[in-house]
């Protein structure tokens, strides 16, 4: 603020002391022009009266109307620095335009006689004699002086009279005073005071308000990063208009908003972290209970029977074998979400309708014994970008969870098609029990389970669908799931276009 103001008030009175520079250089010149004319004007008037009336009262009377003319005093001299006649000194004439008395003249001429000898003298100031001797020798002089006699600063015009080629016979002298124009200018200067004044008042609450406005969402943008800081990310800034102050504060807003969802990912991933070590812990220790219990039974002595012992090393062995797909599916999911996307190198063009077809026929032995229809709907043609086992995977996980889940007398379809943007879609839906909107997110999560009280009634690890998930990803796709309780579920899966071999 104060900076704005200093710079105004340098403007003011950088433009103030133009201006009167201008003004002034102006007068002077003007003036000094129109004196010197005048002056020269009065030279062939004072030779007349010199040559043929040499009456020193008549030269007084032209005196005083000349300075009556022209608004400026006047000194005749002649060319021995005597002092012939002046206007304004001890008398003047009368307002009526008579002339002065005798005793006025008597007055007047002591007044020149007393000057005359100051001039000779040296008394008065030396500029004036310098003046004075630069006159007698045919020059003309313009200058600004403090004028000896009359005590105040004037412009001074000199200009010889004589005789046209010949010597000087003498100078006159004309002095305006500066005092009007000193007045001038003093009014010039009250102005631009009183216009600065204003200006700075005017900035000041200007510059105030200007500086709330910048200030006020600077505060707001101070308190949402200390906020921040502290762990709060819910202090946003209010943010008004176009501008870089408007610009910081969307900024901090989106910083706010990115460290929310990060700590909230964060937070997100310790929870699945530990739900994982807790589901892991829980899946393992149940197959390690069963194939030490048995394992012990067998090893006591307390199960004798050939039958029964034979039937608990067939349960050892199943168990075993779960926890080795479970170990291997695990292994699965960390290489791939340790993995970007596939790069080129090592995908191939895939018929995807090839490959649908063959997952169902593997599942038609299971379709058969649960009593479920598959719908094969697949374009033979359609070729994607990818590698084949996992698309083989894929498909299996998604299919057969899609078995698994639905009922005898239902049916379970599959459907491959061209999009008109040029993607593939791959359809997998059932008619199974569906799955409840709030668990719709977390289906994709290790070891989830949307029915906990039932979780064990459906056989496999819980690990297929984190792995198709991340297959998913690598290969560049999309997947949407849409269900309704009681009416099933459906999987589609979209490969976008620069992964489809155009036919």
């Amino acid at each position: 603020m104060y900076s704005f103001m200093a710079l105004i008030m340098v403007i003011v009175v950088g433009v103030t002391a133009g201006i009167s520079y201008l003004i002034a250089d102006y007068f002077f010149k003007t003036n000094e022009q129109e004196l010197a004319e005048k002056g020269n004007e009065m030279a062939a008037t004072v030779e007349y009266f010199m040559e043929f009336d040499n009456s020193r009262d008549t030269l007084n009377r032209y005196v005083f109307a000349v300075d009556r003319l022209v608004g400026a005093r006047i000194w005749l001299f002649d060319d021995k620095f005597e002092l012939l006649a002046a206007s304004n000194i001890n008398t003047d004439y009368q307002p009526d335009g008579t002339r002065p008395g005798i005793k006025d003249l008597t007055m007047m001429e002591g007044s020149t006689a007393e000057i005359s000898r100051e001039i000779k003298s040296g008394k008065l100031d030396t500029k004036v004699i310098a003046i004075l001797k630069d006159v007698y020798s045919g020059k003309s002089v313009q200058s600004q002086i403090y004028h000896p006699y009359y005590k105040e600063q004037v412009m001074l015009v000199g200009v010889p009279y004589g005789k046209p080629g010949g010597a000087a016979r003498g100078a006159i002298l004309l002095a305006q005073p500066l005092s009007g124009f000193d007045s001038f200018l003093r009014d010039i200067y009250i102005y631009t005071s009183i216009v600065a004044i204003l200006a700075l008042i005017l900035s000041m609450f200007m510059v105030r308000s200007l500086a709330r406005t910048m200030i006020k969402p600077l505060v707001s943008m101070k308190d949402s990063a200390v906020a921040i800081a502290a762990g709060d990310y819910t202090r946003k800034v209010e943010v008004h208009g176009e501008d870089e102050v408007a610009d910081l504060g969307k900024a901090l807003n989106a910083l706010g908003n990115d460290l929310s969802e990060f700590v909230a990912k964060t937070e997100r991933a310790e929870k699945i972290r530990r739900d994982f070590v807790a589901n892991v812990s829980h899946e393992l220790r149940t197959p390690l209970t069963i194939i030490r219990g048995y394992n012990e039974a067998i090893s006591d002595g307390t199960v004798t029977d050939k039958d029964m012992i034979q039937r608990y090393r067939l349960l050892i062995n199943e168990e075993t074998l779960r926890l080795q797909r479970m170990i291997s599916e695990l292994l699965d999911i960390s290489r791939m979400q340790a993995a970007e996307e596939l790069p080129p190198a090592k995908m191939q063009p895939l018929p995807l309708g090839a490959i649908v077809r063959n997952v169902a026929e593997k599942l038609m032995v299971n379709a058969v014994e649960r009593n479920v229809k598959l719908l094969v709907h697949v374009d033979e043609k359609l070729q994607v970008m990818g590698q084949g086992d996992q698309m083989v995977q894929l498909v299996l996980i998604i299919g057969d969870n899609a078995l698994k889940y639905t009922p005898a007398n239902g049916t379970v379809a599959f459907l491959t098609e061209l999009l008109d943007d040029g993607s593939v879609r791959l359809t997998i839906s059932d008619q199974g029990p569906g799955i409840p909107e709030e668990d719709l997110p977390f289906i994709w999560e290790r070891f989830y389970k949307v029915d906990k009280s039932h979780s064990r009634n459906v056989p496999g690890t819980g690990l297929g669908l984190a792995i198709a998930r991340e297959i998913i990803r690598v290969h560049g796709a999309r997947v949407e799931v849409f269900s309704k309780i009681g009416e099933g579920t459906r999987f589609e899966i979209t490969f976008p276009k620069d992964k489809v071999i155009a036919d």
